[in-house]
C-alpha cells in the first residue's frame, strides 16, 4: 500500500511519466512488479491509468477510489477547519455535510493535527447574522451558473405590493453581503444586469443554455460584489463624504467599507471617509446606524435621505415644503 500510494502521488506530480521514470523513482526491480501494481490500481480502485506505447509514457485520467494521504501543515489544517466552520455558518443547510467531510478528513490527518482542527472549531465562532434561504433554490442556482443556463423563478420585492412575480434571468454568480446571499445576473425582459436577494426567490427552474447571455468583457463577480456598500452593487456614481467622530472613528478606520474609500485623519480624532458608491440609500442607512457619531459632509442628497429616514424612525411626518 505504501508503494501504491507513492505511485499515485507520482502520477499527480508528473502528468506523463515514462516507464523508466517510474521504475527509477520508486525503486522497482523489474517491469513485472510495476505492471502488477498498475493492474491492482485499475481493477481494485478503478484508477484510469493508460499507457501510450508510441511515447512509452503513462497518463492518469482519474484516480478512482484511491485516497492519497493528506500531508498538511498546521496552517493548512487551520485553514480547512476555519473554512468548514464558516461554510456551515453562511450556508446552514450544509452544516451536517461539513461535519461528515471533517470526519473524513480526520481519517487522513495525523492525530495531533486533527486535534488542532477540533480545538479551532470549538474556540472560533462566526457571529454574523445570516438571512434564511431555500436550500433547493441555492443549489439549483449554483448548478445553473456552472452550466450557463437561463432560469425562471418567482421573486417577491420588499417594495410595492410585495407580491411574487415571475422573472427570467441569466445567472452569473452569487455573493454574500451584509447578512444575505444575492444573485447577480441579467434580466431577460430588459437586458440589463441586476441583483436579487436569494432568500426572496421561490420555485427556481433552469431552462437550458441555448439563449444564455454571459457577462460582458471583464465584468467580474468579485469586483461587482465589492462595489456594494452593503448589498446594492454597481458603478460608483455618487461621491460621498462622511465625518465620523470618536469613539466610532477608530472602529471605522479598522474596516474596509468600500474599495474606493479614502480615510483622512482629523486633528480632533475624527476621520473623514470619502468614497464613490452606486447607491445613496445604503450609505444613508449606515450613517443613521452610526448616529450620533456620523455627520454627512456631501452630497446634500445623502444628508436629505438621512433626515427622511430619521423622521420615519421617530414617527415624525415630513414637514411640508
Amino acid at each position: 500500500m505504501a508503494r501504491l500510494h507513492e505511485l499515485m502521488r507520482l502520477f499527480h506530480e508528473t502528468p506523463r511519466p515514462s516507464r523508466r521514470h517510474l521504475l527509477q523513482r520508486l525503486g522497482y526491480q523489474c517491469d513485472r512488479t510495476l505492471e502488477r501494481d498498475l493492474k491492482l490500481l485499475r481493477e481494485e480502485f478503478d484508477a484510469q491509468i493508460e499507457y501510450d506505447p508510441r511515447y512509452r509514457t503513462y497518463s492518469m485520467k482519474g484516480r478512482g477510489r484511491f485516497l492519497l494521504r493528506a500531508e498538511l501543515n498546521d496552517r493548512e489544517v487551520t485553514l480547512l477547519a476555519a473554512g468548514l466552520g464558516m461554510a456551515a455558518h453562511f450556508l446552514p443547510h450544509l452544516a451536517r455535510d461539513g461535519e461528515v467531510l471533517w470526519n473524513k478528513l480526520k481519517g487522513l490527518l495525523p492525530e495531533n493535527l486533527a486535534a488542532q482542527g477540533e480545538r479551532l472549531g470549538r474556540c472560533a465562532v462566526v457571529a454574523q447574522p445570516v438571512s434564511a434561504l431555500d436550500p433547493g433554490v441555492f443549489e439549483a442556482l449554483l448548478g445553473a451558473i456552472a452550466n450557463r443556463q437561463r432560469v425562471r423563478f418567482r421573486y417577491r420585492s420588499p417594495y410595492g405590493d410585495k407580491a411574487f412575480r415571475e422573472q427570467h434571468a441569466d445567472p452569473w454568480g452569487v455573493f454574500f453581503r451584509a447578512h444575505a446571499w444575492y444573485l447577480w445576473g441579467r434580466t431577460v425582459a430588459h437586458g440589463n444586469e441586476s441583483t436579487w436577494r436569494v432568500g426572496r426567490i421561490r420555485s427556481l427552474v433552469p431552462l437550458g443554455g441555448e439563449d444564455y447571455v454571459p457577462p460582458l468583457g471583464d465584468e467580474c463577480l468579485a469586483s461587482l460584489a465589492a462595489s456594494a456598500w452593503y448589498a446594492a452593487p454597481g458603478e460608483g456614481r455618487h461621491p460621498v463624504s462622511v465625518r465620523i467622530r470618536p469613539p466610532l472613528a477608530s472602529v471605522v478606520s479598522e474596516t474596509r467599507w468600500h474599495p474606493s474609500q479614502v480615510l483622512v485623519q482629523q486633528d480632533d480624532g475624527a476621520v473623514v471617509l470619502a468614497a464613490r458608491v452606486p447607491d445613496l440609500d445604503e450609505v444613508a442607512r449606515w450613517v443613521l446606524a452610526s448616529a450620533p457619531c456620523a455627520e454627512v459632509l456631501e452630497p446634500s442628497a445623502l444628508a436629505d435621505r438621512v433626515r427622511e429616514l430619521a423622521l420615519e424612525v421617530a414617527g415624525i411626518p415630513e414637514p411640508a415644503p
